[in-house]
């Protein structure tokens, strides 16, 4: 495991390969697997396994959705970014609960106090070749995120890249003391979701605690975002004054946010369209803080 440490936060994040990060689903590169504020307060869960089987996510790691799968032939390997070459077993349709038979993709890792920069190289599979540097790096009570993927292969590359947030303030049940906050979402109408009150938008208020409290997937197109303007989250729990705020810089295109037991995702994707040679960069800030 790696640590990164300011004076308020220390940041654990688990090596590619080594358990918890180990799936065929999430980037192994930068998998956070714990946040610790001033040596107290924790903020990251792992999907929960007492109603089924679980995907393996925990705290804060990102994903690509793409369709190179559908490119592979049966018995054939397919690229999924971030993870390795997917042994395409069986003619029938992607799913991210699939452990697939994997190739991992060799990640170099550059380590200081506060910093980490990890460099996952390509093996060229039907004709896809994506290369990504990931830097993580820790400043007071910010984690910083920032991410640069080239195509070096030879066709087209698209997909949507997202973060998993699998938060939690302390363990805490979800009950109403949680919080979330999305300035830019648009009115839903009061109740729009079982167990989440929306409101105008401008702050949902959770409940219930033993089974899923919500589920929601907005399009882009609800959130009022300017051209260039990043999107912002902020989750509290305002019984343990502890929050988290999110700040992506990203071209919006959907948000989903979930909640069960004691956990809290807010999940924000945008879509990458890149050309053999062609750059796609992004930022992801996250700042944890206590009354």
């Amino acid at each position: 495991m790696y640590v990164l440490q300011s004076d308020r936060l220390r940041v654990d994040v688990s090596e590619p390969g080594a358990a918890p990060n180990v799936t065929t689903r999430f980037d192994r590169a930068g998998f956070v697997e714990e946040v610790v504020l001033d040596g107290l307060h924790r903020f990251c869960a792992s999907e929960p396994h007492n109603h089924g089987r679980t995907s393996g996510g925990r705290g804060i790691c990102n994903e690509y959705v793409c369709r190179t799968y559908d490119d592979a032939a049966v018995g054939g390997y397919f690229p999924k970014p971030g993870v390795g070459l997917l042994l395409k077993e069986k003619d029938e349709p992607y799913s991210f609960m699939n452990p697939y038979k994997a190739r991992p993709f060799r990640i170099s890792v550059s380590h200081s106090p506060n910093a980490l920069l990890f460099v996952t190289e390509p093996e060229t599979c039907i004709g896809y070749a994506l290369r990504q540097e990931k830097r993580l790096e820790v400043n007071g009570n910010r984690l910083e995120m920032r991410v640069t993927l080239q195509n070096v292969g030879e066709r087209d590359f698209e997909a949507e890249e997202y973060c998993h947030n699998f938060l939690t303030v302390n363990g805490m049940a979800i009950d109403p003391d949680y919080k979330l906050t999305i300035p830019s979402i648009t009115d839903r109408g009061h109740d729009a979701v079982v167990g989440a009150l929306m409101g105008n938008g401008k702050g949902f208020t959770f409940a219930g605690a033993s089974r899923k409290a919500m589920f929601l997937a907005v399009p882009g197109e609800e959130f009022e975002l300017a051209p260039g303007h990043a999107f912002e989250w902020r989750l509290e729990n305002t019984g343990e004054g502890l929050r988290v705020c999110g700040r992506d810089q990203i071209n919006l295109s959907r948000v989903s946010f979930w909640a069960i037991d004691h956990m809290i995702s807010i999940e924000s994707f945008h879509k990458l369209r890149l050309a053999p040679g062609e750059c796609g960069s992004w930022t992801r800030v996250w700042t944890f803080d206590a009354e």
